[in-house]
């Protein structure tokens, strides 16, 4: 087993050439079976199991054993107490729940497997530039192909499924909304093509703006993921990039508040450009703008009524907040009201708060930095609030790696 490098103090250490290598590869590896497989499916069992699971774990499993990874004790630590409280809380519900619904035991593995995800790091940092530039490369390839899947619309080209062109035991697309009119004439909002559901896309886009905007500034590359971001018509994307924008200045300073300032200024210009020469886009944003206070909407769904589940939840049985539920139980709640789960409220949920805390830990317990940092607070953003991802293969992986997986040095300054 690699020796356990992850103390702050070595952080600026520079990694061999081929531990370099390797961890590039690594990245690169593990950004594109999260991007490119999130639709294909493995059959198990008579269910489907996203592929992006086996291979991102074999992937992870490869790496640990070359060296590449190793394990980061706090994590670890972590993981152990969170397996220990969802064996108490199931624990808990099998002795005193007669008659009641059965937790999923298939859920609470799967949930348990994918989470081990986060008790690993590189063996040794790497220089963050080669880090960033890579992970915006393979954001590049969904950004182009989203852009592509778009126009091809009007030389009446719709490749928005898979379905149809894949037998159906090969797809992982049942449940997710890959066809959605995007107001504007019979067009379809751009999904990315590889991704699940364009509000995925938007967050890709987010995430590689934010990137790009804190390292090389490309203006292509800013236009590529920015043109993806308004043809993906999903808000959720923009709420990455304004937690970015309000954190950016807390996390860096003065440089902070200027990127800050510049990227909200762009973003003013292009939203004018759009109302001006695309009123149509403009009128497909605008109608989505009281959503979160309007219910029935994606938007009241997606960020008010989690933590309505959540509240009646406790209220009806206050032990829950404690030992949770059971494992899938918090899809299965009968309520007055049509609802949706978030990951924190999914997990708080099925499993209770303390081991809430403890899933949280192997995302924050790590060094990292400054421009990691600036990035840990919309990244969390995306993942906690976005999207029920706590059991979605690719958001996690991506997550993880971002913000406790990759280990990295800053690079000298010229």
């Amino acid at each position: 087993m690699p020796h356990d490098m992850t103390a702050p103090a070595s952080a600026h250490a520079e990694a061999p050439a081929s531990e370099q290598r390797d961890a590039i590869r690594f990245t690169a590896s593990l950004l594109l079976i999260s991007l490119l497989l999130q639709r294909f499916a493995l059959p198990l069992g008579g269910a489907s199991v996203s592929l992006v699971l086996p291979a991102g774990l074999g992937l992870i499993g490869y790496h640990l054993l070359r060296g590449t990874l190793t394990l980061h004790r706090g994590r670890l630590l972590a993981y152990l107490a969170l397996i220990a409280l969802v064996l108490l809380g199931f624990a808990w519900r099998a002795a005193g729940a007669a008659g009641a619904a059965t937790p999923s035991i298939a859920s609470m593995l799967q949930f348990l497997l994918l989470t081990a995800t986060g008790i690993v790091t590189f063996a040794q940092p790497v220089g963050q530039a080669r880090f960033f530039r890579t992970v915006n490369r393979c954001l590049l390839v969904a950004a182009i192909a989203g852009l592509l899947q778009f126009a091809a619309q009007f030389a009446g080209l719709r490749v928005f499924s898979f379905a149809g062109f894949l037998p159906d035991w090969l797809l992982f697309e049942q449940g997710y909304n890959l066809q959605i009119p995007s107001g504007i004439g019979d067009l379809f909002k751009s999904n990315g093509f590889f991704l699940v559901e364009p509000s995925v896309y938007s967050q890709m886009m987010a995430l590689g703006l934010m990137i790009e905007g804190l390292t090389t500034r490309k203006p292509r590359t800013l236009a590529l993921f920015a043109a993806g971001l308004l043809l993906s018509f999903s808000g959720t994307g923009w709420i990455v990039l304004g937690a970015f924008l309000l954190a950016a200045p807390f996390c860096l300073g003065g440089r902070g508040l200027a990127l800050a300032a510049a990227m909200a200024i762009l973003a003013a210009g292009a939203a004018g450009i759009v109302i001006l020469f695309a009123p149509d886009i403009a009128q497909a944003f605008a109608v989505r703008l009281d959503e979160v206070t309007n219910p029935g909407t994606s938007g009241h769904m997606r960020f008010v009524t989690p933590f309505w589940l959540l509240g009646d939840v406790i209220a009806t049985d206050p032990s829950a907040a404690l030992v949770g539920i059971g494992a899938g139980m918090a899809e299965r709640q009968t309520l007055p009201y049509e609802y949706d789960v978030n990951t924190p409220v999914k997990i708080a949920v099925e499993y209770g708060l303390p081991a809430l805390i403890a899933y949280l830990s192997l995302f924050t317990m790590a060094a990292r930095t400054a421009i990691q940092g600036a990035l840990f607070v919309p990244v969390m953003v995306l993942f906690l609030f976005t999207g029920g991802y706590q059991q979605f293969p690719p958001i996690v992986f991506i997550v993880l790696l971002l913000t406790s997986i990759a280990r990295l040095r800053p690079d000298a300054r010229p």
